[in-house]
């Protein structure tokens, strides 16, 4: 898609024509009592006089140079001593449009202005249409280029033309009836500015474009086919900077820091009813970077990022994993309720899941039916023969018991933790011990099921080679091994990239062996080095291929 800016009278919006004598304009008095043309500032916006200046001379040039001749194909970035005619008053132009948005960035509410071509002087405004970003006039605007990149590994950009932004709204607590494209994350733009000669030609009607990189490639600015510049970037890492949040401690997520998400979900693209929802689940005590830089990845890739709305899920990390990993299955289903009714049901495709350490646990269960194997892992005696409450026992058969979710196509687990010791010991103690810092709600449930039905549970059978200074639960273990032994469903998909042993992993023949991909023959498996890199660039262009359709 492209989009036209340039001289041509047949098409350029033209105001309406003045009765004869009389100027297409009228001044206030303010502006009639303004300073003369070499006062520092506009009477009306917040464009300086030299700015204005600048740009209609800028784009006078560019538009001269193009009509008065044949103008070769333009190169965003020409070779060294290639510098074209075309190619150097882009530049200037560019140079202004920075110097213009800078300035409009003060004050965005309007967008046109009606502007004396040989002094530089604002005449009136104008109103702007729907074709010049008017919707966006109550966001948040800042330039790409001045965004910090906060950890993300690379800028992923495409030169062109115009000034890359990022747009977004300020968070507020979702109700039903939030518009989800104010409620998620940044927004890629591109700034452009065109100045069009009136039928006064003394006047010239200066306007600030906001266009969608996504939607369109390339516009006609002075007559010419020109690539619309892009950051893609800048959105995902004002996104990460906007959720930086102190309530968020490293092990638990406390309810402020979920303030403003969608169910749990924060938005790191755009959202878009005709997109996937791709969701990540981040390990345990990590920082959201590790899997952030996929979202960035998807973002910068022009495949990808029509295909795909990338969410980060905020688990209680501090929770018993199968705790979270109900709460998970509850909160994403009513996730996709809501994407449905606002897109009326539809969504492309079931959604991608992309899990990160004990995170992959959460993500097995959305893709098998527990049946009886989990519960029979850890008691003695059936649920329906034990003495309880009606709330405990509520609590333990959505612990135990739950089917599949309809919801998700494909679970992409990386760096998984091969163990249950790993998930016992060290971090992972803190992310599964049933009595640290829990909920006292949960906390108290959890205490009278365990000593009142003590003698109902199934102690863990350890190997030979096991060391039982690490069972630091009989809970939790023999959970985690019934989970890792479920197979996927059929109809669903399951892609392992495996980190390398650690030297704890006793093999397969270990009670305590955990892998969310064990039980089943994944798509492909990948052997990664183990540690914090495990979502390095080669794994991430891994991961990324695997989105890509499969033929």
């Amino acid at each position: 898609m492209s989009t036209a800016f340039d001289d041509d009278p047949e098409r350029r919006p033209t105001e309406p024509r003045a009765p004869r004598g009389r100027t297409v304009v009228r001044r206030s008095a303010a502006q009639r009592r303004a300073p003369g043309v070499d006062g520092g500032t506009n009477p009306v916006g917040p464009i300086t006089l030299s700015v204005m200046r600048s740009m209609i001379a800028a784009v006078d040039a560019l538009q001269g140079y193009t009509a008065a001749g044949t103008v070769p194909a333009f190169a965003p970035a020409p070779s060294e001593g290639e510098v074209t005619g075309l190619a150097e008053h882009v530049r200037k132009y560019q140079a202004a449009t920075r110097q213009f948005i800078a300035d409009w960035l003060r004050d965005t509410r309007q967008s046109a202005w009606l502007v004396e071509g040989s002094s530089g002087r604002i005449l009136d405004t104008v109103s702007a249409g729907a074709r010049d970003g008017s919707a966006l006039a109550d966001a948040q605007i800042a330039i790409a280029a001045d965004q910090q990149l906060h950890g993300l590994r690379r800028r992923l950009v495409r030169a062109g033309v115009g000034i890359p932004v990022a747009t977004w709204s300020r968070r507020q607590v979702l109700d039903e009836d939030t518009d989800l494209t104010r409620a998620t994350a940044a927004r890629p733009m591109t700034a452009v500015v065109s100045v069009v000669q009136n039928s006064d030609r003394r006047v010239r009607t200066v306007r600030v474009h906001l266009l969608d990189p996504v939607e369109v490639a390339t516009l006609e600015l002075a007559g010419v086919a020109m690539p619309l510049a892009a950051d893609f970037t800048a959105p995902v890492a004002l996104t990460l900077g906007l959720e930086r949040k102190p309530a968020a401690s490293a092990y638990g997520i406390r309810a402020a820091a979920r303030r403003g998400t969608v169910d749990g979900f924060t938005a790191l693209t755009p959202f878009a009813p005709d997109r996937v929802p791709l969701i990540l689940l981040e390990g345990a005590g990590h920082s959201p970077l590790v899997t952030a830089q996929i979202a960035n990845e998807i973002a910068g890739d022009a495949d990808l990022r029509r295909r795909f709305q990338v969410w980060l899920y905020r688990y209680p990390m501090a929770a018993p994993l199968f705790h979270a990993a109900r709460r998970l299955r509850d909160e994403l289903e009513a996730f996709h309720t809501r994407l449905e009714a606002v897109t009326e049901g539809s969504l492309p495709g079931r959604g991608v899941v992309i899990a990160y350490g004990p995170g992959a646990v959460l993500a097995k269960t959305l893709l098998v039916d527990s049946n009886d194997a989990l519960w029979d892992a850890c008691f003695t005696t059936p649920l329906a023969a034990l003495e309880l409450a009606a709330a405990d026992r509520a609590l333990l058969e959505s612990l135990f018991f739950w089917r599949r979710s309809p919801r998700i196509d494909r679970v992409i687990v990386a760096g998984e933790p091969r163990n249950t010791a790993a998930l016992t010991a060290g971090v992972g103690a803190r992310a599964v011990q049933l009595f640290v810092r829990q909920n006292p709600e949960l906390r108290s449930a959890i205490e009278r099921i365990h000593w009142r039905q003590k003698q109902h549970l199934r102690r863990p059978a350890l190997s030979s080679t096991a060391d039982p200074a690490t069972a630091r639960s009989e809970f939790p273990e023999p959970l985690f091994q019934a989970l890792s032994d479920v197979s996927v469903c059929a109809d669903r998909a399951l892609l392992a990239l495996t980190a390398a042993a650690d030297g704890r992993d006793a093999g397969g023949s270990d009670a305590r062996v955990f892998s969310p991909a064990a039980g089943l023959a994944p798509l492909c498996t990948q052997l990664l080095p183990a540690g914090p890199d495990i979502l390095g660039p080669r794994s991430t262009a891994f991961v990324l291929d695997w989105l890509r359709p499969r033929h």
